[in-house]
């Protein structure tokens, strides 16, 4: 048995969920004519209304994920949410450094278009789309800040921890690199309870990271599971206080 690139991904292309039927107004959106996104737009912006791009995890595609994010929408940020390369509705076939740049492709769409995405854009991964961000970070300076819950610093590390002495062809690609090189505001956030990604992943992230940075580990919180723990609220405060805090 080998452990291979491919076993980081497992990508579907069923709808899960549309915010539509909440309310919400969204747009279809096409990144270079092959990214799948939504722009979901706030029952009510403010003067302050940033947009939010959420960045997912490494299964199912984004109609999935995006109920983990919806709390942006009511604190009155746009949500800009994406399927990486074979996730969805996206084209191609996903690999760790194809997803990096499938990111950067939507910032820099999302960058190039203030009139219509505004002036402060925050990114916000999940999982595989927190280790994402936090690689491509160097690529976007003018990033407002990034948060990141229950990232992973390396899918090699991860799977190799997990299963020692099992073969692992799995590329050698780490945040751990590449967080030094960035002075974009960073917060991580990671539950002690995680079977998935070990809160040491964030730990460490957190200790090479270029300042400014913050973190929250959260007792007893499994993976990406806050929003379903009594951490609820204290994680949602600490969200809208980081964003708040680097909002320009």
């Amino acid at each position: 048995m080998t452990i291979t690139e491919a076993n980081c991904f497992y990508p579907d292309p069923f709808m899960y969920f549309d915010p539509a039927g909440m309310g919400y107004a969204r747009e279809n959106l096409w990144v270079e004519g092959r990214l799948h996104a939504w722009l979901i737009h706030p029952k009510q912006e403010h003067a302050r209304t940033a947009t939010i791009v959420n960045l997912h995890g490494n299964a199912e595609n984004m109609t999935s994920h995006i109920l983990a994010s919806l709390f942006f929408l009511e604190m009155g940020h746009r949500l800009l949410t994406f399927d990486y390369r074979g996730y969805g509705q996206s084209k191609g076939t996903p690999t760790l450094e194809g997803i990096q740049d499938d990111a950067r492709a939507v910032f820099t769409f999302v960058f190039k278009e203030p009139k219509r995405f505004g002036e402060s854009v925050f990114g916000f991964g999940q999982s595989m789309g927190g280790f994402t961000l936090a690689r491509i970070l160097p690529d976007i300076p003018t990033l407002q800040g990034a948060i990141m819950d229950s990232a992973l610093y390396s899918f090699r590390d991860l799977f190799q921890d997990a299963y020692p002495g099992v073969s692992c062809s799995v590329p050698q690609i780490s945040a751990l690199d590449t967080l030094p090189l960035s002075g974009v505001p960073k917060l991580f956030i990671h539950g002690t309870a995680d079977g998935v990604v070990p809160h040491t992943h964030s730990q460490k992230m957190f200790s090479v990271a270029q300042s400014p940075k913050d973190i929250m580990i959260l007792e007893g919180v499994a993976h990406i599971g806050a929003l379903n723990s009594p951490w609820m609220a204290d994680y949602i405060d600490k969200i809208r206080t980081f964003v708040e805090t680097w909002d320009s």
